[in-house]
Formats: C-alpha cells, sequence, structure tokens
C-alpha cells in the first residue's frame, strides 16, 4: 500500500485511548521511528495533533470526579416513547448544526444559546460512584512506560492487587501534567461531524461549551487523519422491553441504569431488581445487597469471561430470575421466561452495559460501521481493531476488549503512529477484508470479536491477572455477605 502523507491528526475523546495515541505521536520522529518511554520527539512527524474531549478533564471515565455528579437516570421519557430507546442514535441524537460555518475556525467560530437537552444527551458523565475500585490489577491499569508504584504492590492492601478510584484517577492525572498533555487537549469540545473533503482532509465540525455563560462556540477546522477514541463506557445500553417506556411514565423514580449509581443508601429497606449478568452487575449487588429488604437479579445467560460470576448471582441474597418477558406498565408486574413474576419494586437498575457510538461519523466516509447496535456490538469495517479498511487516514484506539486494556490500546496507538508515520504500511484492501472474514469466522459476528485474552498463565506478571480474579471474587462475597466491612474497601482521606 502506498505511504501515507500525514502531519496533521484529530483525536476524538481524550480518555484512555486518546491519551495514548496523543503521547505515542508526539513521542514519533520524521523517520517513523519513536522515543516513547523518553522525551518528546525534537523532530516530530505530526506537525498538529489536537484531543477533543466533551468533558472539562481528561481521562474519561478516570477522569476527577470531586462531586460525582451522574448523568439522566434513564432517557428522557419522550425518547422511551419512541420505543427505539435500545438504539444509540436515539438516546444519543446529534445536536442541530448551526449555519454559517463555513468560515468559523478555533479562533473565530459561531456563538449560540447553550443548548442544555444536548449536553444532557451527551451522557458524559463518568460511571465512577465514590466506593468503586478497579476489577483489573494495578500493573495492568497503566501504560507499559508508566511506573507501577511499589506502594500499590503491597499485599497487604485488602483490594490488592486493585486500585482504589482515586489511585486509578491520580496515576492518570500524573500521567497527564508530567507529559504536559493539555498542551494538545481541548476540553469541553464535543465532534459533532466528521466528514471527508474532496482534497482528501478529515473536515471537523466541533461544539465547544462555555458553561459558565451558557454558550457555545463552533467552527470546523480540517486535519489529513483522525483516530476516534471516545471509549465505550459512556452511551448506556437500554435494552427494549415490552412495556418499559409506560412503566417509566407510571412509575417514575424507579428505572435507572448502573452508570447513574452512586451510593448503597439510595437502596436501603428498598426491593430492587438488578437486571444484568457481568461484571457491574456484581460491582453493584456487593453493595445494594447488604442493604436492601429483597434482590432480584433477572440476567439473560452465562457470563464467559469471569466464570465465578454465575455463582455468584445465585448465593445468599440474591434471588434469581431468567430474562424479562415484559412489564404490565399498570400494575408493575414484570413477567420473567422462566414463567414466574414479580411487582411492587421500589428500585430498579439496569446493569446492562454500553454501545459503540459514533454519532460522528458517516459509514459512507469511513467504512466504520456499529453492528446490531446493543451491549454486545461489533464495530465493522476495522483490521485488527485498529484501522479503517476503507480509508486508511481513520483508525480507532480502544476498540479492543481485554483484562490487559491499557496494553491493548498502547498497542493500537503504537501501530497507528508506524503507520502514518510511514515507518509501516498496511497491507492490501483485500487483505485486510479477508482478515476481517477469517476473524468472524474464529470468533463471532459480535463483541467476541474484538476479545482478546491472555493465553501464556505461566508468563511472569500474566499470573496477577489469576490472582485479581481470585481476589475479585472473594471481595464480592466478602462485602456482599457482610464479612468485609465497606470501610476497609474504600480510601479513607
Amino acid at each position: 500500500m502506498t505511504k501515507l502523507d500525514i502531519e496533521s491528526i484529530a483525536i476524538i475523546g481524550a480518555g484512555p485511548g486518546g491519551l495514548a495515541s496523543l503521547y505515542e505521536f508526539l513521542h514519533t520522529n520524521q523517520d517513523g521511528t519513536s522515543t516513547v518511554g523518553e522525551h518528546q520527539s525534537t523532530n516530530p512527524k505530526f506537525k498538529k495533533i489536537v484531543a477533543f474531549e466533551q468533558k472539562d478533564k481528561a481521562g474519561g471515565i478516570w477522569s476527577a470526579q470531586p462531586t460525582f455528579e451522574p448523568d439522566l437516570a434513564i432517557p428522557p421519557q419522550d425518547l422511551l416513547d419512541t420505543e427505539k430507546y435500545n438504539d444509540p442514535s436515539v438516546i444519543h441524537p446529534l445536536p442541530k448544526i448551526p449555519t454559517g460555518l463555513e468560515h468559523a475556525t478555533f479562533e473565530k467560530p459561531v456563538e449560540v444559546k447553550e443548548d442544555k437537552l444536548s449536553n444532557e444527551l451527551e451522557w458524559k458523565a463518568s460511571g465512577i460512584f465514590p466506593d468503586l475500585f478497579t476489577n483489573i490489577p494495578s500493573r495492568f491499569t497503566r501504560f507499559s512506560y508508566l511506573d507501577n508504584e511499589p506502594e500499590y504492590l503491597d499485599e497487604k492492601r485488602i483490594i490488592y492487587p486493585f486500585l482504589h478510584h482515586q489511585e486509578q484517577t491520580g496515576r492518570l492525572e500524573k500521567f497527564i501534567k508530567n507529559e504536559k498533555l493539555y498542551d494538545h487537549i481541548r476540553v469541553n469540545s464535543t465532534v459533532e461531524q466528521a466528514t471527508k473533503t474532496s482534497d482528501g482532509k478529515w473536515l471537523l465540525t466541533v461544539r465547544q461549551k462555555d458553561t459558565t455563560n451558557h454558550k457555545e462556540h463552533w467552527y470546523t477546522e480540517k486535519f489529513d487523519a483522525i483516530v476516534i477514541s471516545n471509549g465505550h463506557y459512556t452511551v448506556p445500553n437500554i435494552p427494549h422491553i415490552d412495556g418499559l417506556a409506560q412503566f417509566n411514565k407510571n412509575f417514575p423514580g424507579v428505572l435507572n441504569h448502573t452508570k447513574n449509581y452512586r451510593n448503597q443508601d439510595e437502596y436501603k429497606d428498598k426491593k430492587v431488581l438488578i437486571v444484568g449478568g457481568s461484571i457491574s452487575t456484581v460491582n453493584i449487588l456487593q453493595y445494594v445487597v447488604p442493604v436492601a429488604k429483597q434482590v432480584i437479579n433477572s440476567k439473560r445467560g452465562p457470563h464467559y469471561v469471569f466464570e465465578w460470576i454465575n455463582d455468584g448471582l445465585v448465593s445468599k441474597g440474591i434471588e434469581p430470575k431468567g430474562t424479562i418477558k415484559k412489564i404490565d406498565p399498570v400494575s408493575g408486574e414484570f413477567f420473567f421466561e422462566d414463567g414466574s413474576s414479580e411487582q411492587g419494586f421500589d428500585k430498579i437498575i439496569l446493569t446492562t452495559g454500553y454501545h459503540y457510538h459514533y454519532p460522528f461519523l458517516n459509514h459512507e466516509d469511513g467504512g466504520v460501521k456499529v453492528i446490531n447496535p446493543s451491549n454486545l456490538s461489533r464495530v465493522g469495517g476495522l483490521y485488527y481493531d485498529t484501522f479503517s479498511v476503507e480509508d486508511p487516514t481513520l483508525a480507532t484506539v480502544g476498540v479492543a476488549v481485554s483484562p490487559l486494556n491499557f496494553h491493548t490500546i498502547e498497542a493500537s496507538a503504537a501501530a497507528v503512529a508506524g503507520v502514518w508515520s510511514g515507518k509501516k504500511t498496511l497491507p492490501t484492501k483485500q487483505e485486510q477484508l479477508q482478515w476481517e472474514q477469517v476473524q468472524i469466522k474464529k470468533t463471532a459476528d459480535n463483541l467476541f470479536f474484538h476479545y482478546y485474552t491472555h493465553k501464556k498463565k505461566d508468563e511472569p506478571h500474566l499470573v496477577e491477572i489469576e490472582l485479581g480474579v481470585n481476589n475479585l471474587e472473594k471481595l464480592y462475597y466478602g462485602l456482599k455477605d457482610g464479612t468485609l466491612p465497606k470501610s476497609k474497601t474504600v480510601l479513607q482521606s
């Protein structure tokens, strides 16, 4: 394939994927060699790199949370009433783009009144809550060029080998500060549209929020290439259930998504239904079960990654049910596929995951498309979860799923830097398409297409993953059954 001539790069999202990409590009020399782990390049290949972050801080879900302000508990009623609330484009629609942007620039934008609903439907609040700790060992929630701090390797720590959320946030904040990454990041800035122009450039339409004056500044800007790194823990997946929309209208304040969970006090002495069967499900159950009056769990099938979850969901304090068949919105009765029914729920938490979602991108412009949007979707049109097959100037970082997520992110970012600098080239389009089809046959045409796991469990350090799984299970039962006080698993100020 012909080498690419790329000098300017836009990065959409400044969470871990965006930060790794930004760091990688800043350390890429003119000849394609890298100074990663050392100083930034003094003879850089890329002359302009801008990361656009819709939050007011970089870090993604790990950005600092001084108030833990949540998103909406559930999409607005008018969106639920469409009965298409399982479609991310419905609950996270594009705002109306103002006219007159042809000559608008970052320095001289078009100013309009703040669109509060569009801001709410960005779903940009983090799902972090005060009691949260990570579920991946400390060694693997960092990039390889960052320190593995010795204080986190103390096996006497109650949550070893994990980190308190404040520690994970601090780790990223230190990285951002030390590398002066904010020099290249524009916060409160949402890319609302990315289109390919006739001259082969990418034209981005950006909405920058001025929250102090309740204004929006709109402008356009061109780049040679774009990296999509907006993560997949932002837009909540609300599964379509017969009767759910009308139930929410008749019983307001009962439904909420796990992203909105903040503390267990809200569930004290309540009858609670928790829908889902994933890691986020047990994450919530371990705090709700000790305080709730009754807890019922509805899930559709076994968990294949963390197998201990399957036993954990049928353990003491939890009444297991099958999937929800329908809801009677008048009586509030829930009917399950196993033939049983329940009503009188005070609270319902949907631990049903998130969407991959790229509302700013036309499929025709990049060939990248989310297949059958849900929490188990595949992103189609990608080579090794990273390069657009149709357009090599479009890449994604952070699509792959793995217990070693920070390292798969790092690998994607390094690959993009290598190709875009001209040091490496991609195989032919036909070979890339063939790889995708072979991978579908090996895995599935869903989220498992993107899943990677460690295979050599006897490798140094990888045993920590297994240790983490075992300790996560112990922490779950300890918190849920009350043998481990929650106070011992939170960071004391």
